[in-house]
């Protein structure tokens, strides 16, 4: 499950990850001495703490907006670009610096108070992002504007605007809006608490003996020695403990009693937080004359409504149905053989599990194999140089760039000759970090006024202590999926509307670039560029062969597992929240579309993430990869890297930012519509 960002709407600038504050001016006051000499002293002697500075920062972007907002409204006359659009576009851009600031900064700074002070700003700046989507003085001044002389891509956001103006209420009486900003106000306080909850509950299996981790890669051993004092072997839920452990562990009743750890994450506290989350959620799409939450968050998608995203959902469903019915005889079949001749059943725990162990029997391949030739500095070194390549872009550090904890760097993206953006790649866990992958945006580029910057914000192994860092090849498809997110930010990035930038298509297609650069991992001829072992040998083409034969067994109940996901981000929002029975509901459909039984003792709707970012709308995922999987297809007829192509992509779609619809970009680069034709091989054959 990998993140993205949106690019900033009105309505939905606090949805944004981060962008970096600009310093704020010093402050002081004249005073009048006994000579009557005027002199500067400064307003308070006391030092500024390192939170108080942060919090004066990240607050300007938003104070700046406020103050631009009175001048934009005592225009008289004609409204149009250069008296609205313009002073509109420079408002949402000193938002954003808020905005962006402390959402990234509540994901990565390593200072548990500054953190908490992102929170406070972002709920300041949420605040007046809603006070804007709501207030009647900005919507009839773009009401009144006349757009017959504007550019496509100006009456495009003269369009989008005015939609979101009557998405989020702005029509409706002064008691009613009130009531909408309250709800606003009160959910981006939730979603906080919903988040961070999941992040600060941090569980942990203890091991008696290095023989419990029998099974486990020598690095992963090395890297996880018993304790002086209490002589135990700490495993804990966070990712790079937890996922290799569900993959290798041979200790099946300790891989049962970590997923239960996992999978019962904030169950103490997010039960109560969900609920009141969606009920507020329930209550404004009623308000608005929605059915549910699901028809509202679907509209402006792709999707349309909550009935075409359950559909889609069924349709994907049968879809995988065969294979899943495959997959899961075969996982039980082995399990009888090397485990319980009279099992019935594979249980939660045990997929991953007993998944690779069929995959080195049945397949010849073991991901063991294959991690010595993906030691994290040479995969972030290949991945720089391919899409280097395919993008004519070069890769420059940034000494001048403003980090927050020494493991980040920054590198500066130029294109012929010129700067046209800055990426950060923060990599590796630390206490109170983002656990997950996603890209942050840092800033929105602006035409001719700033250029886009954004955030790699990942968990993967830290070469300053873990040696060589050693990756699974999973954990290298989720740092090319991230990266493509930031490709998108940062080629979009040169729009002149700051609405239209980046990663500002709809946000159920923003999955499908990254889901297509997957293959850039898959293929021998990119990974033979950079997936070399201690000895300098190339990752034999067999066995990416085999590797690639071998992911395409689980791939049925892998999507059926992310039907399930989706149904229960789906259902989750159309049910009533008074009545819903969250805990019955997770075990009903995760019958429903898995062959897994729902396992006692574990709260998966507490630590579901994505509930809170996504909403209801986690079926982005599977749809996304529906387009992801059409657009591959000239390139494997061209080769993944040839630059007419690959420019070609990068120039009708990346590069459009969200000047056009999601399926206008698909079909100016394929040359028709998309369908589900080349999904639906990969998911059957």
């Amino acid at each position: 499950m990998h993140g993205a960002m949106k690019a900033p709407t009105l309505v939905s600038l606090v949805a944004l990850a981060a962008s970096l504050g600009c310093g704020s001016p010093s402050q002081s006051n004249v005073v009048t001495t006994p000579d009557t000499t005027p002199e500067l002293v400064p307003e308070d002697v006391t030092p500024k703490t390192d939170v108080e500075l942060f919090a004066e920062e990240c607050g300007q972007g938003v104070r700046m907006a406020r103050e631009q907002l009175p001048g934009l409204l005592a225009v008289s006359g004609v409204r149009n670009e250069e008296n609205l659009l313009v002073p509109y576009n420079q408002m949402l851009m000193y938002l954003e610096r808020s905005v962006a600031t402390a959402s990234l900064m509540d994901a990565v700074h390593p200072n548990e108070q500054i953190r908490h002070a992102a929170q406070a700003c972002e709920q300041e700046a949420s605040k007046f992002a809603t006070e804007l989507s709501l207030h009647r003085g900005l919507y009839e001044a773009f009401s009144g504007i006349d757009t017959a002389d504007f550019d496509a891509n100006t009456k495009r956001l003269v369009d989008k605007t005015m939609k979101n103006f009557h998405r989020a209420g702005v029509d409706k009486d002064e008691a009613t809006r009130a009531r909408l900003t309250a709800i606003e106000e009160e959910l981006v306080k939730l979603g906080q608490t919903f988040s961070q909850n999941i992040v600060d509950d941090v569980r942990k299996i203890e091991l008696s003996s290095a023989d419990e981790l029998a099974g486990m890669p020598a690095d992963f051993i090395a890297s996880h020695p018993a304790d002086k004092d209490s002589g135990k072997i700490v495993i804990t839920t966070n990712y790079p403990d937890y996922i290799p452990f569900m993959q290798y562990a041979d200790n099946d009743e300790l891989r049962k009693e970590l997923y239960i750890a996992g999978k019962s994450r904030a169950d103490k506290t997010n039960e109560e937080t969900l609920r009141k989350i969606l009920s507020l959620r329930a209550e404004k799409a009623k308000i608005l004359g929605y059915a549910n939450w699901a028809d509202y968050a679907t509209e402006d998608k792709m999707m349309g409504s909550g009935k075409n995203a359950a559909d889609f959902i069924t349709r994907i469903s049968k879809t995988a149905q065969k294979r899943a019915d495959k997959d899961y005889k075969e996982l039980l079949a082995w399990k009888k053989k090397h485990m319980d001749k009279k099992a019935k059943s594979v249980e939660d725990w045990q997929k991953i599990y007993i998944e690779n162990k069929v995959k080195a029997e049945s397949y010849s391949f073991d991901p063991q194999d294959v991690r010595p030739y993906f030691a994290f500095e040479k995969v972030q070194k290949g991945l720089l140089d391919i899409t280097a390549k395919i993008y004519g872009i070069e890769y420059k550090p940034a000494p001048d760039a403003k980090l927050w904890h020494e493991d980040v760097s920054a590198f500066d993206v130029m294109r012929d000759g010129s700067k046209i953006g800055r990426i950060y790649l923060d990599m590796h866990p630390r206490d109170g970090k983002y656990g997950h992958a996603a890209q942050f945006t840092y800033r929105t580029g602006v035409l001719g006024e700033q250029l886009p910057e954004g955030v790699l914000v990942c968990n993967f192994p830290n070469p300053k202590s873990e040696g060589d860092a050693l990756m699974e090849h999973g954990d290298v498809t989720t740092m090319f999926h991230e990266f493509g997110h930031l490709m998108n930010h940062v080629l979009g990035g040169q729009q002149k509307w700051i609405e239209q930038s980046g990663v500002a298509t709809e946000w159920d297609f923003v999955e499908a670039p990254s889901q297509m650069f997957e293959e850039w991992a898959w293929d021998h001829g990119t990974l033979s560029s950079f997936a070399t072992n201690k000895a300098g040998e190339v990752i034999p083409e067999e066995m990416v062969g085999r590797m690639r034969k071998a992911d395409k067994f689980g791939l049925g109940i892998q999507t059926a597992q992310q039907m399930f996901y989706a149904a229960v981000s789906l259902e989750f929002h159309r049910a009533d929240p008074a009545t819903l029975d969250m805990k019955a509901l997770v075990k009903e459909l995760q019958k429903k579309y898995t062959p897994f039984a729902f396992v006692e003792g574990t709260s998966f709707e507490a630590n579901f993430g994505h509930l809170n970012g996504y909403s209801a709308i986690y079926y982005t995922y599977m749809w996304s990869l529906v387009i992801a999987k059409d657009l591959l297809t000239p390139f494997q007829e061209h080769g993944l890297m040839n630059t007419e192509w690959t420019y070609a992509y990068r120039d009708k779609i990346l590069a459009k930012g969200g000047t056009k619809d999601a399926a206008d970009l698909v079909a100016d680069f394929l040359g028709r519509p998309f369908n589900f034709k080349a999904f639906e091989t990969y998911l059957t054959k």
